[in-house]
């Protein structure tokens, strides 16, 4: 007898309607009861008809079969550019009217590990900065020694001599006014400007 028509005939025969129900998941194999066009027999109930040879390997998806989703992939992380000045008093760097460091530096340790921690880093500038007191060409040389001072203490953390570049303003570029001490002492600063990239979670 013909395969087909025997499906049929035993979906008939269990009150199964081959018209009525014919499963859209996929097309009959010999597990399951077909219809004439090919389609899986589902009962009343939705549920696919299976044959005597029905076994586990047969299933097919939508007739007991769970097929899982496929996992889209998790978008690339995107880096985003940084861009930060960090401005530090001489006073808590460096010993009065010198570029070298007066103590143990908590603040440029925490500059140097927030350089290292970038994805990437395009360059490092420090800039020093004096007050008005003493002449152009002192305070030009001083700041000059300080930002240097500074870029030796990057290099001593392990960071890349090529991405720091080193400057002075002397007395050119003050920030408060030069006339109290209060503002002098604002004056008297490194800049510390990075530049680079990180990926944030």
């Amino acid at each position: 007898m013909n395969k087909t028509i025997l499906n049929l005939a035993v979906a008939a025969s269990l009150g199964f309607s081959a018209q009525g129900f014919a499963h859209e998941g996929g097309m009959v194999n010999d597990a399951y009861v077909g219809d004439r066009a090919g389609h899986i027999v589902t009962d009343g109930s939705g549920d696919c008809v299976r044959t005597s040879s029905w076994s586990e390997d047969k299933m097919i998806e939508g007739c007991g079969l769970v097929v899982a989703p496929v996992a889209e992939p998790a978008p690339a992380p995107v880096p985003k550019a940084v861009s930060e000045t960090v401005s530090m008093s001489a006073a808590a760097l460096f010993a009065h009217d010198s570029a070298e460091f007066n103590r143990d530096q908590p603040e440029l340790d925490a500059l140097a590990t927030r350089v290292k921690s970038l994805n990437s880093i395009e360059s490092i500038n420090v800039v020093g900065h004096t007050d008005s007191s003493g002449s152009d060409a002192y305070n030009q040389a001083l700041s000059e020694r300080r930002a240097a001072a500074v870029k030796n203490f990057l290099l001593s953390r392990d960071i890349d001599a090529s991405l720091i570049t080193t400057s002075g303003m002397g007395e050119s570029q003050p920030v408060a006014s030069n006339a109290t001490s209060e503002g002098r002492a604002q004056n008297r600063r490194v800049e510390i400007t990075f530049k680079g990239t990180e990926i944030t979670k």
